[in-house]
């Protein structure tokens, strides 16, 4: 394990199929961060036996979660992790109040982004990676099946791993679609607040990898 005088915290963007969850694993191991995503965070509290945890599992039914409530879900979600750990954050900044929201947490904890990276790729290599995939229906790991391969057993935790309903070239299209229309105003806000690191994600795991950690530098 290695062990940093300051903990890094990581933030990524990019598409669907950009490959970010994979990178945010390695990085994850290699550098003992904490790994939490947004939709994780959601889905626990939702299923909560609250009344909190009941009016978040409505909202997340109709396709809507007040900005506030997830400012105080992910508020409480980063508190537990612990001061000298670093974060890997995934999917928290979709849109432009969601950044905002972002930073206000992190400013409260005393954190701040210390990289922030955008694995870009282009609409035609990010369909292709969609339609080749599946996810664990357990611990949401995601990995490439097989030419008409539908189903695997999952190899961390034996969860059940199958093609989303989802992943189908209509609503990859609107995702990709809607990724572009409300990340690029996001995307701005970064560059103009922050360093923006991006990285060319039409390369293999490794190299993006190797590009990534290029740029990352720990106290020892």
């Amino acid at each position: 394990m290695i062990q940093n005088k300051k903990p890094i915290n990581i933030l990524f963007f990019g598409p669907s199929g950009s490959g970010k969850g994979t990178q945010a694993e390695m990085l994850a191991k290699k550098y003992n961060l904490q790994r939490l995503q947004s939709g994780a965070i959601l889905r626990k509290w939702a299923i909560e036996k609250t009344e909190f945890g009941k009016k978040v599992q409505a909202a997340m039914n109709e396709g809507f979660v007040p900005s506030e409530w997830i400012f105080q879900m992910t508020e409480e979600e980063f508190s537990k992790v612990d001061e000298n750990q670093g974060l890997m954050l995934e999917n928290f900044s979709r849109m432009l109040p969601e950044i905002k929201n972002l930073y206000k947490v992190l400013s409260n904890l005393d954190r701040k982004l210390d990289y922030i990276f955008l694995i870009d790729i282009g609409d035609e290599e990010a369909i292709k990676r969609m339609l080749s995939r599946g996810t664990c229906e357990k611990c949401e790991k995601v990995v490439v099946l097989g030419e008409g391969v539908d189903k695997l057993v999952c190899p961390d935790c034996s969860g059940m791993i199958r093609r989303r309903k989802d992943e189908n070239i209509e609503s990859i299209n609107k995702r990709l679609k809607d990724y572009h229309s409300k990340t690029s105003e996001v995307l701005d806000y970064v560059r103009n607040n922050d360093k923006l690191i991006e990285i060319n994600g039409n390369q293999s795991i490794d190299n993006v990898f190797h590009d990534i950690i290029s740029y990352i530098k720990v106290d020892k």
